[in-house]
């Protein structure tokens, strides 16, 4: 049995268009960031197919290419229903009006380890996202420019729920101290940070780019190549029009309760992945 939810989905679409209007006009009158900048990622535009249920004259979108389609750039920042006004107006304003009071060189700079909580201190300072604790695994340099640290790169194992039980090294942060640019300094210490896990014997580091919000083009600077757009957890419509995470509904989180209760199940973010074989050293 197909449960019709073509008129389900038409209010949702409805509902949300004009709830991003309203959330997308706080944001760039927070950020001061012209207001087509924003792109509206509608949650009804972007249902993952059920066979239980029936919408007529819907066109299945691929939420990854989609973007892709969309040129996402450094200037470009597609918001959903799901992204916090005050958190990414921040994020947005970071990302657009930085403002740079001085430049330096990175052969300026000496570069050395850095402990990994002079690193957390650091991008909870300089960086528009803290970090949780890290392990004694971690791998991490920053610069020193005349006795202050004006950078920090960190990388670390990840795994779990959240990047799929991967355990290569991933590079978590990269902060520049605020009000400075650092001519070649991301190159710098990537170089210091590859060599180190090089010795370690690692051969491939990864990381991620969120792919609504970042273009992820520093990657790409930094000999990291894309390996394409991984789509965040999927979400659910409410009859309501409250979005909530699918397991949150387990266990009527099979498609034919969702159908069942009218509930749409739905792709609004995803990330970036970026992959760089570095040639790490055999262990005996």
């Amino acid at each position: 049995m197909q449960y019709d939810a073509t008129d389900r989905v038409k209010e949702a679409r409805a509902y949300f268009d004009s709830l991003l209007d309203e959330r997308i006009d706080k944001i760039a009158e927070l950020a001061g960031v012209p207001r087509d900048c924003f792109v509206k990622i509608n949650p009804a535009d972007f249902l993952e197919k059920n066979k239980y249920q029936l919408i007529r004259g819907y066109e299945y979108q691929d939420l990854g290419k989609w973007i892709a389609a969309n040129k996402k750039d450094d200037h470009t920042f597609l918001i959903s229903p799901c992204d916090a006004i005050v958190e990414t107006a921040a994020q947005c304003s970071y990302k657009s009006n930085v403002e740079i009071w001085r430049t330096l060189r990175a052969s300026k700079c000496d570069c050395v380890p850095v402990p990994s909580e002079l690193a957390l201190d650091f991008f909870i300072r300089n960086h528009r996202q803290s970090l949780p604790p890290v392990r004694r695994s971690a791998v991490c340099f920053g610069l020193v420019y005349k006795n202050e640290l004006v950078a920090v790169m960190l990388y670390d194992i990840t795994n779990g729920a959240v990047r799929g039980g991967k355990t290569n090294y991933e590079l978590l942060r990269l902060s520049i101290a605020k009000g400075t640019k650092i001519q070649g300094g991301a190159s710098k210490l990537q170089a210091a940070c590859e060599e180190t896990l090089r010795q370690m014997g690692i051969n491939e580091i990864y990381s991620y780019s969120n792919a609504t919000i970042n273009s992820g083009a520093v990657y790409g600077k930094l000999g990291f190549a894309c390996k394409g757009m991984e789509a965040g957890q999927p979400f659910v419509i409410l009859k309501s029009n409250k979005i909530t995470r699918l397991i949150n509904l387990f266990p009527i989180s099979t498609d034919k309760k969702l159908a069942e209760h009218g509930w749409l199940k739905c792709h609004i973010g995803g990330n970036k992945m970026w992959v760089k074989k570095i040639g790490g050293v055999k262990r005996e």
